[in-house]
């Protein structure tokens, strides 16, 4: 360790001229004052089988290749403190110089390093210090140096300490036990070039006179010493021993946590399901509720100790509690074992405690040792913590959100102090399309506050459908305009291709066979002309109807008879609901005048509640003969409901399944 403590003499001031007239206590002298003095210690003098010395481990701080430590502040042991000249660059300036060990100073001060000063002890008896005999007088303290190399003892002083010549080191020692606490020492280095008693005859008045250095002329370094004593069981037989006391240091720390978690849910309602009517709006009246509990808390406390050995001893029967942390491990070490200098345990602890009260928690180690003298010890360390609990919510609050919900009242944002549930309504409205039976699909969702992270959803998916649209009547088909169609259409060999596609069904087989379109055009006016719901059977209404549907099948087509009427789209492909046939308020059958009143013509065709509208002609006409005449078994009532449904697609009042 470089000790701070430059001077800077020559030897010509040392003469018999008597006191300098420069008192202690005055100014520095950094002009006199130069260089640096270093403290070290010497293994090779100091290694030995002396009982009380011999101990390798010299300095507590620095590494044991370190031979000379020239590193060194804090010693084993008062003796194994040398001055040394350190490199040459750094040595003091050429001079003679005395030094004394002092009792440290307060807040950066320095005692005067004079003999017979309360701070000195290096002094010897009759002066006022601690009187252990340990010192001697400053005449044997004084050394020279030139060129960094310390020469002991100076010209005209007498010698008293260590000096090992071949690294050219002086012992410090002896000096007195220091008065603070921890062991420090101030080591003072002066220059006698302004001493006031420096002569060349010193010993006259060595023990009576001091040097009367200035503490300005000096410089200082502090050092400081582990304080021990030997246990010397059989001195005789060398078997001195120092104990060093093992000290463990603990440190914990502590976290906690709480959080209270909340478990969301949504629901989702509608008046209505499906609404199924010929244009218009459908109106749908939603009701979102979402729900939240309680929170469930989860509570705990978790960290670390760790337990260290700062000293050189081992501390032997290691054993780490805390007092709130039944959990506590500290991986490999096992409990009661010993643990060596430098050595550290690492331990840690995750706990769950009853509530959320404010927690104490305290760790501690105990081990056993031996004191200074070697008696037995039980020492123990702690190191406490409190832990606070503050409540963190997780999704305390949720984003609700619906793509159909106008703004208000979504989006929306529900939080656990709300009420649970909290309602939403809203109506959407839908526009009703021809030809169509689509669902629509509603789902409200709820997130994770400003975020996309989904915790529930909830969705309700309703019908609308509409009615079958492009049809035409009997009386279109009659009338001129609905002739020249049929007129106007294709033929193929002479035989018009309406012809061939109508004798697929029975109830017109009697078409003939080799027809033109012309006569096609005469075999449905006199079809519809014919038609009569009256008597026993209605086979000639049903078969006027049927016809008619036949034609908006065959001419809705690009791929039969061209769309010649203008449909949406080819009608055969439209699927219609057969539970829900237009019907007249007063039950007497028939489409003219429907009042949304509606019924059930499925047993009409084998029970099904939907057909195509071509499903619909095809089973109509699997219950007739060729021609029309035997229908249904001549069964009216049954007739009347297959001559409906005809009768809603030809009027556009029937509705579409999905």
């Amino acid at each position: 360790m470089l000790l701070v403590a430059a001077a800077c003499t020559d030897r010509s001031v040392l003469t018999d001229a008597g006191p300098r007239g420069i008192a202690p206590g005055r100014g520095s002298h950094d002009d006199v004052v130069n260089g640096a003095v270093f403290t070290s210690t010497n293994p090779s003098d100091d290694v030995q089988p002396d009982p009380v010395i011999d101990d390798h481990n010299l300095c507590t701080n620095a590494k044991d290749s370190d031979a000379p430590a020239n590193n060194c502040n804090i010693y084993r042991d008062k003796r194994f403190v040398w001055l040394t000249g350190g490199p040459t660059q750094s040595a003091l300036s050429d001079g003679v110089y005395v030094f004394a060990v002092l009792v440290p100073g307060g807040q950066g001060s320095h005692e005067n390093p004079n003999d017979c000063e309360p701070k000195n002890l290096s002094d010897i008896d009759p002066c006022p210090t601690t009187a252990s005999g340990a010192g001697d007088v400053w005449t044997h303290r004084v050394f020279s140096i030139s060129g960094g190399v310390i020469t002991y003892p100076a010209d005209g002083y007498p010698g008293g300490h260590d000096y090992d010549q071949t690294r050219h080191m002086i012992r410090v020692y002896g000096y007195d036990d220091t008065e603070n606490s921890g062991g420090e020492y101030d080591l003072a280095v002066c220059s006698l070039a302004t001493a006031t008693n420096a002569s060349l005859d010193p010993l006259a008045d060595e023990l009576t006179n001091p040097p009367g250095v200035a503490p300005g002329d000096c410089k200082y370094d502090n050092f400081k010493v582990i304080p021990r004593t030997p246990v010397c069981p059989n001195p005789e037989a060398g078997d001195c021993v120092f104990h060093t006391p093992a000290t463990l240091s603990i440190a914990k720390t502590i976290s906690t946590k709480w959080n209270r978690t909340f478990t969301w849910g949504i629901t989702k309602a509608v008046d209505k399901t499906s609404v199924s009517q010929i244009g218009g709006t459908a109106t749908f009246n939603y009701t979102i509720d979402v729900t939240h509990d309680a929170g469930t808390d989860d509570i705990g406390y978790s960290g670390t100790v760790t337990v260290t050995n700062n000293t050189t001893e081992t501390a032997h029967n290691v054993v780490v509690t805390d007092a709130n942390a039944p959990s506590l491990t500290c991986g490999a070490f096992v409990s009661g074992s010993d643990l060596a200098p430098g050595g550290v345990i690492n331990c840690t602890y995750s706990e769950t405690p009853a509530s959320t009260a404010q927690i104490t928690n305290t760790a501690t180690v105990a081990w056993t040792s031996v004191d200074v003298n070697g008696n037995p010890t039980a020492p123990t360390a702690s190191d406490q913590k409190v832990g606070t609990f503050v409540e963190t919510d997780i999704n305390g609050c949720v984003d609700v959100k619906d793509p159909h919900s106008p703004n208000p009242p979504l989006p929306a944002t529900v939080c656990s102090g709300d009420a649970s549930p909290t309602e939403f309504k809203y109506a959407r409205n839908i526009t009703v399309n021809a030809d169509e039976c689509d669902p629509y699909d509603n789902t409200a969702t709820i997130y994770k506050t400003g975020t996309t992270i989904v915790l529930g959803s909830a969705s309700k998916t309703v019908t609308v459908c509409g009615g079958v649209a492009g049809g035409l009547t009997m009386g279109f088909w009659q009338n001129k305009n609905g002739q020249g169609i049929i007129t106007g259409g294709l033929s193929t060999a002479g035989v018009c291709n309406s012809t061939t596609w109508l004798r697929q069904y029975l109830p017109f087989q009697d078409l003939a066979a080799l027809s033109t379109c012309a006569q096609v055009g005469t075999y449905v006016t006199n079809i519809i002309k014919a038609a009569n719901a009256s008597g026993a059977a209605m086979n000639a209404m049903l078969k006027a109807q049927m016809l008619a549907t036949a034609l908006d099948v065959y001419f809705s087509d690009p791929a039969l008879g061209t769309n010649k009427i203008g449909a949406p789209k080819p009608i055969g492909g439209i699927n219609v609901d057969l539970t829900k046939i237009c019907k007249m308020i007063d039950g007497s059958g028939g489409t003219a005048t429907c009042s949304a009143f509606y019924y059930s013509t499925s047993a009409a065709f084998g029970g099904a509640t939907a057909l195509t509208v071509s499903g619909i002609l095809s089973y109509a006409a699997s219950q007739s003969n060729a021609g029309g005449s035997v229908w249904y078994a001549q069964v009216k009532a049954t007739q009347e409901l297959a001559k409906n449904t005809f009768d809603a697609i030809n009027n556009g009042v029937a509705l579409t399944a999905p």
